[in-house]
């Protein structure tokens, strides 16, 4: 019931931050960051209940890590929509955040089963590290996505005034830096803590060898973009586009991953 309430709200929120991008009024943005936080409260209390229910993160699934990747992407657009020059960000973010709730709602009770190896210290370091990393990156896409639109715009000279409420370039392509750095390190950080889990439990790498192909995959796809960023001095638009990319892979992968060896972590792992 709590989730679903949550959802609606993401839902209304997304509505008032795109209404504001057309209507710059400030009574809409108020109304909007309060139901904002309302949602964010609402989807905290839920995934607290359900990890109090399963006495552990409620990481066992991909409904559950979907979840918590929203949840912490909307953490992190916090003091993006308390600012004014990047509240309009919202209208990006909300109608995917509430539209991915509303997919993985049901199934968040399902954990499929729980391996003993979830107790282990490890475990929690590894997926929450795993998780940030991907909620930063998901972060980095809706800022990307924004980026590209407010370029393409001014390049073709159809500024107006619904143009002129985009956060600046600069600003958004920091936001983007930021958070492509901070992503990184927590995934790279991910990956050292899962080694160090499967290596106390003693896992043979051919069973977990698709997901190091798949988390090798995906890091590497981040590490050129960090790399092309910080050391050739790409930025803007060149980073935008690889960004999105990469967060377009990251979502194959997480999928394919968890159709086709579900088991590769553990009973219903995703981390």
């Amino acid at each position: 019931m709590i989730i679903r309430i949550a959802i609606l709200f993401y839902i209304l929120t997304g509505i008032g931050f795109i209404m504001y991008l057309f209507w710059r009024d400030s009574r809409i943005v108020l109304v909007s960051r309060g139901l904002f936080l309302a949602s964010i409260a609402l989807h905290v209390i839920h995934t607290l209940f359900l990890g109090g229910q399963m006495n552990h993160v409620p990481l066992a699934s991909p409904a559950q890590a979907t979840n918590m990747i929203v949840l912490l992407a909307s953490l992190v657009f916090v003091p993006f929509i308390f600012r004014k020059q990047t509240a309009v960000l919202g209208a990006f973010f909300l109608p995917v955040a509430g539209f991915s709730l509303g997919m993985i709602g049901p199934h968040l009770d399902e954990s499929g089963g729980m391996a003993p190896a979830l107790s282990q210290t490890w475990y929690p370091l590894h997926t929450v590290s795993v998780i940030a990393g991907e909620a930063l990156f998901a972060v980095a896409f809706v800022v990307s996505v924004v980026y590209l639109i407010h370029e393409r715009i001014i390049r073709k000279g159809y500024l107006h005034w619904t143009a002129s409420g985009l956060p600046p370039l600069k600003l958004l392509d920091r936001i983007l830096s930021v958070c492509l750095g901070a992503g990184f390190v927590s995934i790279t950080a991910g990956m050292i803590f899962g080694a160090l889990w499967a290596s106390s439990l003693g896992v043979e790498l051919s069973h977990i060898g698709a997901k190091i192909s798949a988390g090798a995959a995906m890091w590497m796809v981040f590490a050129f973009s960090i790399h092309q960023r910080f050391a050739i001095r790409w930025s803007g638009g060149r980073t935008a586009v690889i960004t999105i990319a990469g967060f377009v892979f990251m979502v194959l992968l997480f999928i394919g991953m968890n159709m086709a060896y579900p088991e590769s972590h553990g009973i219903g792992l995703t981390g």
